[in-house]
């Protein structure tokens, strides 16, 4: 402030915080740093000079570890930290729309902040927003700061330059000021990149200053400022009313055994549990999230199940409340109870969903609810039988009809049995084949039911539609494909169709075992299939086959009808029946969004993220383009599926497969492997 007589203290807390942060921040501290003064004129500094560290500061050489979300391709990365110093903020500028003139606020001078420097190893909008946002994440979980940046609670200034390839120095760095949100940070450095681009393929790099620039968030783009002083301009000398900072062992000592868990911690550890990194960056984003979640782990919950329950509805919940986790009704703990009792087969999950908004909304406990409203799930296959039986007699034109080949009415049968059980049927989708031919061991109607995986095995009459699935004898050539003694990651792209069920189908017979992880992979947009039914069905007798095959019915969207609706998440279906088929394999699901891009190479993103050792996709194309190998001159993907297009381009090895048609055979492509017939 500059007040006549005034004197600066030092705080210690300031201190200690810096501590924390060079810590979280891998550098090496300074045992003993000082304060200098920097002098420079501006009016939102009063007093004509600044404190602030130049030449030893509290911290230094360090680096921070982040991974890059998957939308934009994943990968991990390290930017260095050259620097974490102490210096006394200055005042706030107020512009007013006239431009006439501007006030000062300077309620916030001289209060301390600590300023973080980067190397230049930044090489784009996108890796200066994801190093932003990480530093914000390691002073939150830290309690350093809130780091809101609409609150100037943490604030970003960057230095962007360019350079023509091949050259060593860095060229003439410009300053960006005014950024107050990470997706601003992302644009203006894009701009500026592409700006100073522009100018030196111009000839004209002279015209390239160095000067300080603001972003201008309705033009999109930066303008000048001013032009930036030089390190001699500030003449910095010591601060002689501040004594120099003296750390001791003990003392760092103490600040170290105190740190929580960070959020690069947090990531490694999250993944080893088996969550996808899509799932990781979610949960590790926020502390109050990290700290539900594994309050709910603490408890014995089921992880995968606790993350979706928590990036899905709670956290649609969250939006649309404007409320933080730690703010709703919903403890840990009920969390918990209410996985254990979709699990356990006491609810099933459709009524889950119901009682969960109940309990962040008005709190209470899982248990009293589902006795208060009588929602323990039926799980009797005679009550079952006999609501679908009901259902029958009550729609004979419509059974007429299903007979007749309109089968989308397996929706309609599936309404009303859920709205004769009032919901109280697990989500895991089975079929009840009505009165056997005599003699066949086939069966003539199909009539959807819903059955407990937890609490009844799937039962025996609960099977597969669809071709039977024979031994393969040439599976064996496939090196690198089928079984190996080494545990590899096997990954399907899971979608409700039939070419992907054909995939799954060949996967779990003739490629995955136990010692492998197998990953059904659902790529998202806006038109794709969320929910469809999937049908189980055992090999006929006279199959040599010993495997449970799966395959899609007809479906799309969430299957409703008048007085009833099904809301089944085909994933989990396809998942309770690979752990049916194959006990000791582990199995998880993946989703990720096309945002935008194709989906062979949302496809190809994922498995570079989630080293993918072997890749199954369903392939479409007709048999006679898959035996001919359907390939374009020039390399243009034009005309060719996802599948084709995954196995000239993928970096794994990769498998597409097509159903041989009825007789249970498949056509298998490779890249080394070209329309491979393995014949029945």
């Amino acid at each position: 402030m500059g007040l006549p007589g005034a004197l600066p203290v030092l705080n210690s807390k300031v201190i200690e915080f810096a501590v924390k942060v060079g810590l979280a921040l891998n550098c090496k501290l300074s045992f003993n740093s000082k304060f200098d003064r920097k002098q420079y004129f501006y009016p939102d500094l009063p007093k004509g000079y600044q404190i602030s560290q130049f030449d030893i500061p509290i911290a230094t050489n360090g680096y921070v570890d982040l991974d890059l979300p998957v939308e934009f391709g994943g990968g991990h990365r390290r930017f260095g930290i050259t620097r974490v110093h102490i210096e006394e903020d200055a005042g706030k500028f107020l512009h007013f729309g006239t431009g006439s003139y501007s006030q000062v606020d300077l309620n916030r001078a001289g209060v301390p902040l600590l300023e973080i420097v980067s190397e230049p190893d930044i090489r784009s909008g996108l890796e200066a927003a994801e190093y932003a946002s990480e530093i914000q994440r390691v002073v939150r979980f830290l309690g350093v700061s809130n780091g809101n940046m609409q609150e100037g609670s943490l604030r970003c200034d960057v230095n962007v330059s360019v350079r023509p390839i091949g050259q060593l120095e860095f060229g003439t760095k410009v300053e960006i000021k005014n950024l107050n949100a990470f997706s601003g940070v992302h644009r203006a450095i894009d701009y500026e990149i592409s700006r100073q681009v522009k100018l030196h393929t111009q000839g004209q790099r002279d015209q390239i200053v160095q000067e300080t620039r603001l972003w201008e968030e309705g033009a999109q783009k930066t303008v000048t400022m001013r032009k930036k002083e030089g390190l001699a301009d500030y003449r910095y000398f010591p601060e002689p009313d501040l004594p120099e900072v003296v750390l001791t062992t003990a003392y760092i000592d103490n600040i170290k055994a105190s740190l929580p868990e960070l959020p690069e911690l947090k990531r490694r550890r999250y993944e080893k549990m088996g969550l996808s990194m899509q799932d990781v960056l979610f949960l590790a984003n926020d502390i109050q999230i990290c700290k539900y979640f594994d309050a709910v782990i603490e408890k014995g919950a089921d992880v995968k199940m606790a993350t979706n329950w928590i990036m899905g509805d709670i956290a649609a919940y969250l939006k649309d409340v404007k409320l933080s986790i730690d703010e709703i009704k919903l403890t840990p703990e009920e969390l918990a109870e209410l996985i254990a009792s979709i699990k356990g087969g006491i609810i099933s999950g459709k009524i889950g969903k119901e009682i969960l908004f109940e309990l962040m909304s008005k709190g209470g406990t899982v248990k009293s609810l589902i006795e208060e409203k009588d929602l323990v799930q039926i799980v009797d296959p005679n009550e079952i039988e006999r609501m679908v039986g009901k259902a029958l007699a009550e729609n004979p034109k419509q059974l007429e009809l299903y007979r007749g080949g309109k089968t989308k009415l397996q929706g309609f049968f599936a309404g009303q049995i859920m709205k004769a059980s009032k919901g109280c049927i697990d989500d895991c989708l089975g079929f009840l084949y009505s009165t056997p031919v005599e003699g066949s061991g086939d069966y003539k109607e199909i009539l959807p039911f819903r059955f407990s995986s937890a609490v009844n095995p799937i039962p025996e009459d609960a099977f597969l539609v669809g071709s039977h699935l024979v031994d393969v004898g040439k599976a064996d050539d496939m090196e690198g494909v089928t079984t190996t003694a080494t545990a590899r990651k096997i990954m399907v792209v899971a979608d409700p169709g039939r070419e992907s069920a054909g995939a799954l189908q060949w996967a779990l017979s003739h490629c995955v075992v136990e010692h492998d992880e197998l990953i059904l992979l659902h790529v998202q947009n806006a038109a794709s299939w969320r929910n469809s039914f999937t049908f189980f069905r055992r090999p006929s007798q006279n199959s040599s086959s010993t495997s449970v095959s799966i395959e899609s019915a007809h479906g799309g969207g969430v299957v409703s009808a008048t007085g009833g609706g099904v809301d089944l998440e085909f994933l989990e279906v396809m998942k309770r029946a690979c752990e049916a088929m194959q006990p000791k394999v582990r199995v998880r699901i993946e989703r990720v969004d096309m945002e935008g891009k194709d989906k062979a190479s949302a496809i190809l993103n994922q498995c570079k993220a989630l080293s993918v050792d072997v890749l199954v996709i369903g392939q479409r194309r007709s048999i006679s383009n898959a035996i001919l190998g359907c390939r374009l001159s020039g390399g243009s993907t034009k005309g060719m599926d996802n599948a084709e297009y995954l196995i000239e381009n993928c970096k794994c090895t990769c498998v597409g497969v097509q159903k041989k048609g009825q007789n249970g055979g498949y056509v298998l492509n490779t890249r080394k492997h070209r329309n491979f017939w393995l014949l029945a």
